[in-house]
């Protein structure tokens, strides 16, 4: 099952793109990354001066493998040749590429290689014109999922490192087989070596291979936002100094540990000041480090706050900055992905049941909308998958506190109605 060996060289800034690469040592370099796809399991190795969005888009490529192609059924392992890391994972590699004898080759500049990537990757379009078959270039770097034609066939050429045929669901079985014959063509009229592989893909089942060409991949399914779930009644602040409320609610503590927090920027971590500890933005992701003691021993949590605006880059940036905090302790650590507007319990009880979410980046310049965010406080009655609202004055409720934040003025807090305290739960929430 998955009986795969192959190499994938990740190169470049914007764009960022993978090409397949001959399986040896010979193949890397000081300054890129490379994905070592055994089926089973994805080692990603990071040279030494290998920049992030590399490793970040690395780390993106092989889950996409791992989940599109291989069913979740795949271990992913990073190696990072800077710090000399994992021995087990580069005891796999070189069973596969064999000992590594001499130094590692620099790497190509990052201009060279965009121009390269973009002079070599070409779109073809495939397609009847009265009892004729067309095949006509229609485009170069950066491409667009836009230009694919669900009635046609496309051919897109790697420059000679691969050639794939993409079959669109409306195509006719005459354009299908037109267009596999025109791209083995291409080798030939083209002189490419003849090992060049040609794959063919179906129009809703493309390879993670494939969609990374493209500058943006949208799923048929996909939807923004967080889903709608039902609401919760859980005051976090009586979790304090009780340990047994905690493991009824199977949590790991009750929240007093040690908290530290980062935000991505300019995809790496940057420590937040611990007075803004609590204090979520939607257009920005953030790590938060959770170190907490069983049985003696320190224990650690890393959350991944990855907020509902934040692009597919600090997406990813946080992810492998988790990895990499994770790397500092050993590997012990356990990560947790948290959507914004779905946060845990445990999540909240460490900021003390005090949790607000602004829908903007924390740069908001003057002038900038007002925006009306929810207070996460102790005591929920409010669905979780709401986090920012409207600035107007439909979106008050009377159970939930709000903050109407604008750039000139500051914040202005806004009490909540009598009616919403629900004295007989607890005073939290009209305390805070």
């Amino acid at each position: 099952m998955y009986n795969i060996q192959r190499l994938l060289h990740i190169k470049g800034k914007k764009p960022v793109t993978a090409t397949e690469v001959d399986l040896t040592w010979d193949s890397f370099n000081k300054g890129d990354v490379f994905l070592l796809d055994l089926g089973k399991v994805l080692i990603q190795w990071n040279g030494p001066e290998a920049n992030l969005s590399e490793k970040s888009r690395g780390l993106a490529l092989a889950r996409n493998i791992r989940d599109g192609e291989r069913g979740g059924r795949a271990q992913i392992g990073v190696v990072d040749e800077e710090q000399m890391s994992s021995a087990e994972l580069l005891q796999i590699m070189e069973t596969v590429l064999g000992p590594r004898a001499g130094a590692l080759r620099d790497a190509v500049s990052e201009e060279r290689a965009d121009e390269f990537q973009k002079a070599n990757l070409r779109l073809y379009h495939l397609y009847e014109k009265d009892e004729d078959l067309v095949v006509q270039e229609i485009a170069t770097r950066p491409l667009t999922q836009d230009l694919l034609q669900h009635e046609d066939c496309h051919i897109l050429d790697q420059g000679g490192f691969k050639i794939y045929v993409w079959r669109g669901r409306g195509s006719s079985k005459e354009e299908k087989k037109a267009a596999f014959s025109r791209a083995v063509g291409f080798i030939q009229a083209k002189g490419y070596p003849a090992t060049t592989n040609v794959e063919v893909v179906n129009d809703g089942f493309e390879s993670a291979m494939f969609k990374q060409l493209f500058q943006q991949w949208t799923e048929k399914d996909q939807t923004e936002g967080p889903a709608k779930v039902e609401p919760v009644k859980f005051d976090v602040t009586n979790l304090q100094g009780q340990p047994e409320l905690a493991a009824e609610q199977r949590m790991v503590d009750d929240g007093s540990g040690k908290v530290e927090v980062w935000r991505i920027e300019d995809l790496h971590k940057k420590p937040v000041d611990p007075k803004k500890y609590g204090q979520f933005y939607g257009g920005d992701c953030y790590l938060v480090l959770y170190t907490y003691q069983k049985s003696g021993r320190a224990q650690y949590i890393i959350y991944i706050w990855q907020g509902r605006y934040a692009s597919v880059d600090e997406v990813t940036a946080s992810a492998l900055n988790a990895l990499e905090l994770d790397h500092m302790y050993q590997e012990e650590a356990v990560q947790v992905r948290v959507t914004m507007g779905k946060e845990p319990r445990h999540f909240l009880a460490i900021f003390r049941g005090r949790l607000v979410v602004f829908q903007v980046r924390e740069e908001w310049p003057l002038g900038a909308p007002s925006a009306l965010s929810s207070v996460r406080t102790g005591v929920f009655w409010e669905d979780h998958g709401e986090v920012e609202s409207p600035s107007r004055s439909g979106s008050l409720s009377l159970d939930v506190l709000r903050l109407l934040a604008a750039p000139s003025k500051g914040h202005l807090a806004l009490p909540v109605p009598r009616e919403a305290q629900r004295p007989s739960q607890g005073t939290s929430g009209s305390e805070e």
